[in-house]
């Protein structure tokens, strides 16, 4: 195989397993240090798509001035490498854009430690309202859903007789997500924890 041909081959599939690879190890471990990895890949990726377009064209170059190389196999060969090649630029967006969903996504976990089934449990603002319908006794209901502006998320449930009314985060926005779990305890009390970007920048 041409030396120039399999540079052109490796700069196509090195930025997009290097990308794939961290982005399914961030989904997994949620490493923060990835963010960054894959920051310093995109922009290597570019410089490696550069390389292996300048490799590809000096192959062809070679490639096309030499009469006894069949034709067909040759364009074959070209076609599948510019398409390894740009196949990078779709696959790099498409991972940008699900790190953007993942991380602007809030999620609430409710979770009902009392005795008596909690009913009508829902969330609410921000330009959002989330359903979580009725916790049995012991259990848990997880709902994710995308701020639309500045606001307060409140909790209402009805649990037996007693009204539970708790504003559960004082701030919310639409560029960064949360997480928040609600616990009804076995006293009747409801207990909060937040968990969010924000909060970690503000540590």
């Amino acid at each position: 195989m041409n030396r120039s041909y399999r540079l052109a081959l490796i700069c196509g599939a090195l930025p997009l397993l290097g990308g794939i690879s961290i982005f399914l190890l961030w989904l997994i471990s949620r490493w923060e240090w990835l963010m960054l990895a894959g920051v310093f890949t995109l922009y290597g990726g570019v410089a490696v798509f550069c390389v292996g377009v300048f490799a590809l064209a000096r192959f062809c170059w070679s490639a096309f001035r030499t009469p006894e190389l069949p034709r067909q196999r040759l364009w074959l060969s070209t076609l599948g490498c510019a398409a390894l090649l740009l196949s990078n630029f779709p696959v790099a967006g498409g991972i940008v854009s699900s790190v953007l969903r993942i991380e602007t996504r809030y999620t609430v976990m409710v979770r009902n430690g009392s005795q008596h089934p909690l009913n009508g449990v829902r969330v609410f603002g921000g330009g959002c309202e989330a359903d979580f319908g009725t916790i049995p006794p012991g259990g848990s209901v997880r709902r994710s859903f995308w701020i639309q502006h500045d606001d307060q998320l409140e909790f209402r449930a009805l649990s037996g007789a007693t009204m539970h009314s708790e504003t559960i985060d004082g701030y919310v926005t639409n560029s960064l997500g949360g997480h928040t779990t609600v616990v009804l305890n076995p006293d009747a009390t409801v207990s909060v924890s937040n968990r969010d970007a924000r909060r970690r920048a503000m540590d």
